[in-house]
């Protein structure tokens, strides 16, 4: 069972974190799980959407697609989120798979019935997955190390878990088979609320979307919106979310996911050049932002721009939250449609522009100019009249290393080459950081991740301070026992874009170099001594 560290380097006891930041906490990682699921839908897409009579005419890549979409995306979402929850146990996917099996056997025989078939009506969609991943992942927490009696010990450990969670399940399907229908009806309601809405709906969800992103929250929300609002009776059944909905064919999906085209194909990379204009390195600026102007045109990640200015200037992070709200409602007021199986970028708006439910598509290049030339002049008003510390300037004022900006890979500690002792640096980290690794170990043994990682540890306070670590796309989450102790120059100079802190809740923006990195810190926290730890306390 995971163990969490309370003690101080002093030896006095840390309360452990609240309660919201328990729940915060909580939610941060339901979120980081959900992307391992989600990572499956550009695979789905791009085979459902090529598969088309349209396009390539091939039955069985569309089928193939199909079936990652529809039928299966509540196991998908199983297997997935207890994963992700557990750290990469393939006992605990097991028990997801397990679990999601018993569960959907048994809701269907209990929801009411139609011609001796479940009612094709009623469906969970997602919500079964996501409940399953979530009850298996914390069966596996709790139960994977139990111990049974000698005649039954062969079904002890981690073989326990999948038998647990096919009992849990059996019971949570009866449960959920009487009281969903009701349910259901209450979340078509609130659904219909929102869509009846109109543009404002729409522009309150693109503004959340971007709000919740330095809590790591929108992914929680972007759940609900593309797997389980509105509902349409397509030839696959009932299909629900507007993304779901829209690779259905329904004629009314994508009014919340057409907006986010103009600001990552347009607006984005028009705040990139507006923050190279005015910059006091336009050269050095340009070396990242033009990259990364160019990954959010072409395949909608935004996250290299967002981070680059989130921190620094969050007034433009605000500004680009309202902006997007705004594109949102203005394309559902000029009744585009269009979806996404990745990201809004030209990827995916290319091989969704002939789709049959695609409306006004060459509209929205008209629409995304507009937000170009708005992004670039806003911003750069911003920028020059409140002195932003933007990247390539305001260096001094926001403490961060000259080359904070640049591509993760020419940032942070280098591993010497040959070298047969570790430098300096090498050997106070792995003095303070590690008692595992040895002072004298050769960084040749080592890659640049490795010694990136125990760096990174230092400067959290060291293993004493750390409870615990995650690996998002783009930062790593912890819970730590005095966030005082987190050195947030170091860290900077490491390479992160950014710190947050919310009470024993951390956030360090490492880029998409977070998840290698939160690895390695693990393999060194459970490395960690009984000097180190102090009292133990179970998570």
């Amino acid at each position: 069972m995971s163990t969490a560290n309370t003690t101080s380097p002093t030896g006095t006891t840390l309360p452990s974190p609240g309660g919201f930041d328990r729940v915060l906490g909580a939610l941060q990682s339901i979120g980081r799980s959900l992307m391992l699921p989600i990572a499956v839908l550009p695979a789905a897409a791009l085979l459902l959407r090529l598969g088309q009579p349209d396009l390539l005419n091939l039955p069985w890549m569309a089928a193939a697609g199909n079936a990652l979409f529809l039928p299966n995306l509540a196991i998908i979402f199983a297997v997935g989120i207890a994963i992700g929850l557990a750290g990469g146990e393939g006992a605990a996917a097991l028990a997801g798979l397990v679990g999601i099996l018993v569960f959907n056997g048994v809701f269907n025989t209990i929801i009411p019935q139609v011609g001796g078939k479940p009612d094709p009506n009623i469906s969970m969609g997602v919500f079964s997955g996501i409940i399953v991943g979530l009850v298996s992942a914390g069966l596996y927490r709790r139960f994977h190390d139990i111990r049974l009696p000698d005649y039954l010990a062969f079904f002890g450990g981690k073989r326990f878990v999948p038998i647990i969670t096919a009992l849990v399940a059996l019971i949570l399907g009866a449960i959920f088979g009487l009281i969903w229908p009701p349910i259901q009806g209450g979340i078509n309601a609130v659904g219909l609320a929102i869509v009846s809405l109109g543009a404002i709906g729409t522009g309150i969800y693109g503004f959340l979307n971007r709000l919740l992103i330095p809590l790591g929250l929108h992914h929680v929300l972007n759940t609900y919106v593309w797997f389980q609002l509105g509902t349409y009776h397509g030839a696959q059944g009932v299909v629900t979310g507007d993304l779901t909905r829209y690779f259905a064919g329904d004629p009314t999906a994508g009014n919340f996911m057409a907006g986010f085209f103009p600001i990552m194909m347009f607006g984005l990379p028009a705040a990139c050049l507006a923050m190279i204009r005015h910059a006091n390195f336009p050269k050095v600026a340009a070396g990242i932002l033009l990259s990364a102007a160019f990954t959010s045109f072409l395949t909608g990640v935004t996250e290299p721009i967002e981070f680059a200015f989130i921190f620094v200037a969050p007034v433009l992070f605000l500004v680009h939250a309202v902006l997007t709200g705004t594109a949102l409602a203005v394309c559902t007021l000029l009744g585009i449609r269009i979806g996404f199986g990745f990201s809004a970028g030209l990827i995916d708006y290319v091989l969704n522009f002939g789709k049959s439910n695609t409306s006004n598509p060459l509209l929205l290049l008209v629409v995304g100019v507009v937000y170009g030339v708005l992004y670039y002049f806003i911003f750069s008003f911003f920028i020059t009249r409140f002195d932003l510390g933007t990247p390539g300037r305001g260096e001094k004022s926001t403490g961060l290393s000259t080359d904070w900006i640049l591509p993760e890979s020419q940032r942070g500690p280098k591993v010497p080459k040959g070298a047969k002792e570790p430098t300096a640096t090498s050997a106070t980290s792995a003095t303070s950081a590690t008692s595992a690794t040895s002072a004298t170990e050769s960084p040749a043994k080592e890659d640049r991740d490795d010694v990136l990682a125990r760096e990174v540890l230092t400067a959290l306070g060291g293993k004493a301070n750390v409870q615990s670590v995650e690996g998002c796309i783009t930062r790593l989450r912890l819970f730590v026992n005095d966030p005082a102790q987190i050195d947030d120059v170091r860290l900077k100079s490491l390479g992160a874009s950014g710190v947050i802190k919310r009470g024993k809740i951390a956030q360090v923006v490492m880029g998409t170099q977070s998840d290698r990195i939160a690895s390695r810190m693990n393999r060194l926290l459970k490395g960690r001594s009984s000097g180190d730890t102090g009292e133990q306390v179970e998570e």
